[in-house]
Parts: C-alpha cells; structure tokens; sequence
C-alpha cells in the first residue's frame, strides 16, 4: 500500500509539472492569467453568492462611477441567478436513482422551469442552483420513494470546431474536466495549435487563449468555466512551428491526474 501511495503522489507531482512546463513555453502571461473559479461558475454555492453579492455592494462604495456600474450590474445578475436558479427551459440533467431504472435517464427542464418524471408529479427547479441540485432532487423523491439514492449534474452542448480529430457537437456534464471535452472528440489533430485554443459565444469571446490554457493547467471543469449550451472551443490550425508534440501529453496527464485524485470517479459523454 505504501508503495502504491508513493507511486500515484510521483504520478500527481509529475502531472502537474508537465502542465506548468507546457504554460511556460507561453511565457508569464499564461501562468499570471485569472483564476477562472469565480462567481460565475456553474458549481457556485448559495452561501459563495451571497458573499460575493455582499463583497461587491462593499466595493460600489469606494469604486469610481465606472466600476460602480459594472458591480451594480454583477450584483443584480448574482440576485437574478439567486432567484431564478441555474436551470432554464431547455436545459437537460442527466439523474440516477439507484435501483429505479426509470428515474435514471436525461430529462429536459420545460418552460415552468419543472421536469416531469415518470409517473411522479413535476418537480420544480425554480431557485435551484447547480450545486444543489442532487439535494434538491432528493428531497423531492424522498416524498415518494423511501431513502433514494440520487446523483444528478447539468447537461452542457457545446460544439468543438477547428484542428481537432473529431469536430463537431459534444453533450457533457458540468463536470467533467475540460481536457476531457477535447480528448473525447479525438484529440487536437496533428495540424494545431493548442496553445491558442478559444472559446465563443456567439460572436464575442468566453475565454481568450490564455485563460483557456490556465483552466487546461489548473484542471478545471467546463462548469468550472461557466460554459453554457451552444458555446464553441475553437482549436486554430498551426501556421509556424507545431507545439502539438509538447501539449498532447500534457493534455493526457491532466486526465490521468484527475482520475487518480478522483479515485476514478466520473463519466463519459452523456448522450
């Protein structure tokens, strides 16, 4: 056991100086980018909310006209997703309830902001915030059934377009780590440039490359990220010398790292 506990810290360590390594070839600018856990992330708690909310009305005080707008908008918008939830019509959840294979399927949120499950009554999700879905969920079926056991996550559609193996549109929970939704559509193609992967939404830019390669190094989740339906990671092709060599390895050490510190727990793509 020893032995086997030293062998996965040595695989860890060694992840993450491959990660830091690849950043490095971009300079500081990569490693110096934001962190992108913030408020805005899909797994944000109530309680992390409310204190973000009460840490910006503190800042309008002191801020200039400017940034007194931007907080004023940031607080509504974190009041807004307080009241309303994370959850919209059209959105999908994937739900287990072991032992009950009907209750385990992708369901779809319907205009109500409810989702109807087989031969219960709707369930609300008004209010409820991606993190507190599964005890949302539990509660519900507690009514109903005795001691459920349910696991439930947010279901994402993105697409994934440019030099990679495999483009086009990919459905994945809020989850599952960004590296993952690159590795499962085939891997970058031989012809990219990783390095300056970007995410779209609509016609402006979610992540710029470098914050890209800080949520690649760091291993975050798309929800981590706050990717929604119908964004677009974009992997632009090489037009100089290719770096695929440096960063498909370390593409593949991220995973590895996040299954041995997850003790192998996730999933793959939820169709």
């Amino acid at each position: 056991m020893k032995s086997l506990l030293s062998n996965l810290f040595r695989q860890h360590h060694l992840g993450r100086v491959l990660l830091a390594a690849g950043l490095a070839l971009q300079g500081p600018a990569a490693l110096g980018a934001q962190d992108l856990i913030g408020t805005q992330r899909r797994q944000a708690t109530r309680a992390e909310l409310e204190q973000a909310i009460a840490a910006a009305e503190q800042a309008q005080a002191v801020s200039e006209p400017k940034t007194r707008e931007k907080m004023a908008t940031h607080v509504a918008s974190l009041r807004q997703r307080l009241r309303n939830g994370d959850f919209s019509p059209g959105d999908r959840l994937y739900l287990t309830v072991l032992g009950d294979s009907a209750l385990s399927d992708t369901f779809t949120v319907k205009q109500d902001q409810s989702i109807a499950l087989p031969n219960l009554p709707e369930i609300s999700l008004r209010g409820v915030l991606d993190s507190e879905l599964p005890g949302h969920l539990s509660k519900e079926l507690s009514k109903y059934l005795k001691d459920p056991q349910v696991t439930a996550t947010g279901l994402i559609r993105l697409s994934i377009m440019g030099a990679i193996s495999r483009p086009g549109f990919i459905t994945v929970p809020v989850d599952q780590l960004v590296t993952d939704v690159v590795m499962n559509s085939g891997g970058p193609a031989q012809t990219s440039k990783f390095q300056d992967t970007y995410v779209k939404r609509g016609d402006k830019t979610h992540l710029n490359h470098k914050q890209f390669a800080e949520a690649v190094r760091t291993g975050k989740t798309v929800g981590d990220v706050s990717l929604r339906d119908g964004d677009e990671i974009f992997i632009p092709a090489a037009t100089t010398t290719n770096k695929l060599t440096v960063w498909l390895p370390l593409l593949t050490a991220a995973t590895t790292v996040y299954w041995i510190t997850r003790g192998g727990r996730g999933r793959n793509n939820t169709p």
